[in-house]
């Protein structure tokens, strides 16, 4: 069995790692994230949550649809 060589990576571009981690933690903090983390745990919603979460979704105006 043939071993693999380690290969030593060049280190990244520390300007380039920090725009990496800004934009990865902008991505989480996005609303289209938590929409996905919520759709992705909707079997473990209760009806307490499934309520207060109509209740944050109602437009502005109050009206329902």
């Amino acid at each position: 069995m043939a071993t693999r060589a380690y290969i030593r990576r060049k280190p990244l571009d520390p300007e380039f790692t920090r725009e990496r981690a800004r934009k990865a933690r902008a991505a989480q903090l996005s609303v289209e994230h938590y929409v996905q983390k919520i759709a992705e745990s909707r079997s473990e919603l209760t009806d307490e949550h499934i309520a207060r979460l109509r209740s944050l979704l109602v437009p502005a105006g109050g009206a329902t649809e």
